[in-house]
């Protein structure tokens, strides 16, 4: 069977210019689908497993840096991170009443109205953007701490996010932390 080059040519075109579109979507369909589920998956000793963009940052427990944690009346301040690790994670709660309840659901942004009283962020200094936008605001969703102690924190989160000044381009982001931790 002879085909024309003329019409072969036609075809393969036809092929690559709806073809490898088709597969570079699958493929990004495929990793967001990894990445959301993987969270849902712990496979190692984590104390941190976030995954938003594509992409999924761990902070192992026996590599966690000492928590810098701030524990007042009405105020607990905590930061995980690990070293050389271009990835951290902060969680700022006031006037929650935490302290007291041990565990908690917060529905952001309806929990933040008046006054800031839950903010998770996150920073990844791998982050192809501007410098002010490697840090990554926890803008909608809900947070569920399960338990908080002052060496303890068991928390999952599920929602959207952007970078500082990206608020119209929220990306999907979930997580959870598992840790104990000193001060």
């Amino acid at each position: 069977m002879n085909i024309p080059t003329s019409k072969l040519k036609s075809c393969l075109l036809y092929i690559f210019i709806v073809g490898i579109p088709m597969v570079v979507v699958s493929c990004k369909d495929a990793q967001k689908q990894e990445a959301n589920t993987s969270v849902n998956n712990l496979n190692g000793n984590y104390a941190v497993e976030v995954s938003m963009e594509n992409q999924v940052f761990h902070i192992q427990q026996e590599s966690l840096l000492p928590v810098k944690t701030i524990f007042t009346k009405d105020s607990i301040l905590l930061l995980f991170r690990e070293e050389e690790n271009p990835f951290q994670l902060n969680l700022n709660l006031t006037h929650t009443d935490i302290l007291v309840a041990q565990n908690a659901k917060y529905s952001i942004p309806d929990e933040n109205a008046g006054k800031i009283k839950v903010d998770l962020n996150f920073f990844n200094s791998d982050r192809n953007t501007k410098s002010i936008n490697k840090r990554i605001i926890f803008r909608k969703g809900i947070i569920k701490i399960d338990k908080l102690t002052e060496n303890e924190l068991d928390m999952t989160f599920k929602g959207e996010g952007s970078g500082i000044t990206e608020r119209d381009n929220n990306f999907l982001i979930s997580g959870k932390i598992k840790a104990t931790f000193t001060q």
